[in-house]
């Protein structure tokens, strides 16, 4: 995707594809070679819900961000979804070797492929407000649920949700959640309000 040098998205993409492909270097390293496995879970649970908080409060904050998210448009935000197709199935694959538990896995592994599905729907379906409302709505709810039982698992210290934290698995909390996954930006956007998540921002930045 084009943009004007002065656009905002073009003003922040340099800084949004590094600041990415720093985090991005530091989970896959930390998760490779066995550091995050070593976190209690007490620590790992925070840092998930870091990673979701922070950049929220940025794009919450930013003026620039946020119109650097309008310039990229709800309908290219909302494909990005489509990703979540890979992240549910090998949250199903773990799940099938029994090395996460089976909450959890049915709950963010489906949970996901449908949403990456609905995605990839979009494609054909009208470009309307209520269209985008609804998918983002549904992405919603399912990363919530998703991320609730996953935090509450480790949190109670189920010994299976120890594979959450090795690689590759430990990419989708770590790393997806702060780029394309959660909802939130798009549907906002789509309801024609403000405020959101800057991960969105994010992940267009680098694939544009």
């Amino acid at each position: 995707m084009d943009s004007d040098p002065l656009s905002p998205l073009a003003t922040v993409r340099p800084r949004v594809a590094a600041a990415l492909a720093a985090w991005a270097s530091t989970v896959a390293i930390g998760s490779a070679t066995g550091a995050l496995a070593r976190l209690a879970p007490t620590m790992l649970a925070p840092a998930i819900v870091a990673g979701i908080v922070i950049p929220t409060s940025v794009y919450g904050r930013s003026p620039l961000l946020r119109a650097a998210a309008r310039e990229v448009g709800v309908h290219r935000i909302s494909l990005l979804h489509a990703w979540r197709i890979a992240a549910g199935a090998m949250f199903l694959v773990y799940g099938a070797q029994d090395t996460l538990p089976q909450s959890f896995v049915r709950r963010a592994g489906w949970g996901d492929v449908l949403v990456g599905a609905f995605a990839t729907a979009l494609i054909k379906l009208p470009r309307t407000r209520t269209t985008y409302a609804t998918f983002h709505a549904v992405g919603l709810a399912d990363f919530v649920l998703a991320v609730g039982t996953g935090l509450a698992a480790t949190l109670r210290r189920e010994p299976r949700m120890g594979a959450i934290a090795t690689f590759p698995l430990a990419l989708i909390p770590l790393l997806a959640l702060e780029s394309p996954v959660p909802p939130i930006s798009s549907f906002s956007i789509s309801c024609g309000t403000m405020g959101t998540t800057a991960s969105h921002l994010v992940a267009k930045a680098a694939v544009s």
